[in-house]
């Protein structure tokens, strides 16, 4: 149990036997630094004072005046790492409803259990914890304003990390997504949650787009040079399409690079489709008549999925990762997985998982035939400088 012995736990229940029963189980596994408290509110007060050190909060979700779900909703705004074990006496079901929910903020969720807890079942999820799950390990998640982020964007502070993507069937490297980084003088990493809301609210992601997307071009041109036979894809919101030029504007950079578009993949997520369709609508079937790859990103989290994938002409599906990790345990994500992965075969458009970082997901999403995987299982975001580097030694890796 020496791995253990360092992790800091907090533990939110209203009742105190089960803060009493849970704080022993912890100290027979060695764990010492254990905060208990029987309040949701108290609970979010420590978390966001920065000075205070956790690594797993243990939570249950019928408390008084705020639930376990508000909780973990406050969690996610905080854009913090650390690790979270849902426990409630309430139906499995609705506990797994709320682990998506927390996975869909971005949070790390080792787990639910059932009431009443079993020790043998706590030490496994702890086991799981690790900070390297964690995309931003470095920062502290602290807040930051709208006019730290616009000075970042004056002084070229935002940065482009890629994270490859593989081909299930070969395991061979077939593009990488570009995603936003932001390193704070001071404050360390931000998480781009966090980042990339401010710039939504505050008319700034038109400029945070425009960066990545020059950057992430310059990148893959440069591969390409080196031999590198593979896709860029990049996000664009709801607010960056909106403008009927866009089309040409990327069609015009793409040329200056060296690139052809069919080098480039446009990832929209299904909320961003579902604001103006009319207008998404004309610029992204312009863009797929330049030649571009359109992905639907996050697929499964929306509502409107089905009409959009009709309308809209998508090369590619990306499955929402809250379908795709553990999903080997858990019957309703390996059947939305499963559907997904097949709706995209009928379609004759390629899938990619999202979130691949266990033995099992690898091969639940073989088993399933799914074209292409992305996560932590092979490789994390990196710079694309690292990229280089790092694709040599998977080549070496999947030569022995």
């Amino acid at each position: 149990m020496e791995h253990l012995e360092n992790i800091s736990c907090l533990l939110v229940d209203d009742d105190p036997f089960m803060l009493k029963t849970l704080s022993k189980m912890l100290e027979s596994m060695g764990i010492t630094s254990i905060i208990q408290t029987d309040s949701a509110q108290e609970a979010l007060r420590y978390i966001a004072n920065r000075n205070n050190h956790i690594d797993v909060v243990i939570t249950d979700l019928n408390m008084p005046e705020m639930d376990g779900i508000q909780l973990l909703r406050h969690f996610g705004s905080l854009g913090m790492n650390f690790s979270v074990i849902l426990v409630s006496g309430e139906d499995p079901r609705l506990l797994e409803s709320v682990r998506t929910l927390g996975v869909q903020q971005r949070l790390a969720i080792l787990g639910t259990l059932n009431k009443p807890v079993r020790k043998i079942d706590l030490e496994s999820l702890l086991r799981t914890h690790s900070p390297a799950q964690h995309e931003t390990p470095d920062g502290p998640g602290a807040m930051v304003f709208a006019d730290e982020l616009q000075s970042a964007i004056l002084n070229d502070d935002i940065s482009v990390y890629f994270q490859p993507q593989v081909s299930v069937t070969d395991g061979r490297i077939i593009g990488v997504e570009a995603l936003a980084r932001w390193k704070h003088p001071e404050k360390g990493w931000i998480p781009p949650n966090v980042f990339i809301g401010i710039a939504e609210k505050y008319d700034m992601i038109q400029e945070i787009t425009d960066i990545v997307f020059q950057k992430s071009i310059n990148e893959a041109a440069h591969l390409r040079s080196l031999g590198f036979d593979i896709t860029v894809s990049i996000n664009f919101s709801a607010q960056v399409l909106s403008s009927l030029e866009l089309p040409e504007v990327l069609s015009e950079t793409i040329s200056s690079s060296g690139l052809e578009p069919n080098h480039v993949v446009i990832e929209v997520t299904e909320s961003t489709l579902a604001e103006d369709m009319n207008v998404t609508l004309d610029i992204l079937t312009r863009m797929r008549l330049k030649g571009f790859g359109l992905s639907i990103d996050d697929f499964g989290t929306g509502f409107s999925s089905m009409e959009q994938l009709r309308q809209i002409p998508f090369t590619e599906l990306k499955i929402d990762r809250s379908f795709v990790h553990q999903s080997s345990e858990n019957q309703a994500s390996r059947a939305i997985l499963e559907s997904s992965i097949s709706l995209a075969k009928r379609l004759n458009i390629s899938s990619v998982a999202e979130g691949v970082e266990t033995d099992e997901d690898w091969n639940l999403i073989t088993e399933l035939g799914c074209d292409n995987a992305q996560g932590y299982y092979t490789a994390k975001p990196m710079p694309a400088n690292e990229f280089i580097a790092w694709s040599k030694e998977y080549a070496n890796s999947r030569k022995s």
